[in-house]
């Protein structure tokens, strides 16, 4: 593979996993759209620091490389962030999707985009890629806006839904991080039993996009774990790969951690068609807590 690349939100958590892969796995020249600095230096990578709400600044950037690929791994994730500042969310989960089309298709670019399994209202999961949307929070309804302006543009894209995202990155927070955190302190920690998914290990995530570059492969695809727990049965596996005390995870409910926004309970994401198409096999949570120790101790 011989192209440019052009990855929005390169120092994300998929980001720092994504970067070295396709360095390792293809002959891609990457252009890395980030708000800060990034500590890779490759002969192979041209970094841009952009403000990716300022369509000029992000026009320059992205017609000044004319890529072949434009992967737009930008969100506000947090779901509670999303209901309380929802202008922000706005902006960064729709108007930039828009803008990023917009892009794809002045610069006849395939646009690779993520979203997530919280378009779905949560009643029956794991949710498969042609499942009806019915998002129940201010951050599934601009993901899914994000979704449609892909969708309905006609441009060549792919949109990669996944869900519970982790990684070895203890800078970028997440499920496991925060687990750790609280019982290498020796704090107590309140996870929800009744609040499910199928946990992701960022490397497999990776893979995935590396795979849709590759095959060019359009459409949806799920990206999840092959095991669908509650965050209480996560939680409690991170504390036993990583020998704490489990006495310190505490089963509730959802509704008991009184979250601002609201969660859809059965979420998740059915994964076999993913795997069928890009030949793929997406690790449990056991194994991907077993290669985010095995890297968090070996540096």
């Amino acid at each position: 593979m011989s192209k440019t690349i052009t990855i929005i939100g390169a120092g994300s958590t998929t980001g720092l996993a994504l970067v070295p892969i396709l360095l390792q796995e293809t002959s891609a020249t990457l252009h890395l759209v980030t708000r800060s600095k990034v500590n890779i230096e490759h002969s192979r990578i041209v970094a841009s620091h952009v403000n990716v709400t300022s369509l000029s600044e992000l026009k320059s950037t992205i017609l000044g490389q004319l890529p072949s690929v434009i992967v737009n791994l930008v969100a506000t994730s947090s779901v509670d962030a999303c209901e309380a500042d929802k202008e922000t969310a706005q902006v960064l989960n729709v108007t930039l999707v828009k803008d990023l089309v917009r892009l794809a298709r002045a610069t006849d670019a395939h646009l690779v985009h993520l979203s997530t399994d919280y378009i779905f209202n949560g009643e029956r999961g794991p949710y498969a890629e042609n499942d009806t949307p019915a998002p129940i929070n201010y951050y599934g309804k601009t993901k899914l806006s994000g979704e449609n302006a892909v969708i309905t543009s006609g441009i060549s894209s792919t949109i990669i839904r996944t869900n519970v995202v982790y990684s070895p990155f203890p800078s970028r927070p997440d499920f496991v991080h925060s687990v750790l955190k609280s019982a290498e302190t020796n704090s107590p920690v309140r996870a929800a039993s009744d609040l499910y998914g199928n946990p992701t290990y960022v490397d497999d995530l990776a893979e995935a996009i590396v795979r849709v570059i590759e095959t060019a492969a359009q459409g949806i695809y799920h990206v999840g774990g092959s095991d669908y727990v509650s965050r209480y049965q996560f939680a409690t596996k991170i504390a036993e790969v990583f020998k704490l005390d489990t006495s310190l995870i505490h089963a509730v409910q959802a509704a008991d951690l009184q979250l601002p926004a609201k969660r859809p309970l059965r979420a998740g994401l059915s994964t076999s068609t993913t795997e069928a198409v890009l030949g793929l096999r997406f690790r449990g949570i056991e194994s991907g807590l077993i290669c985010l120790r095995n890297s968090l101790f070996s540096k």
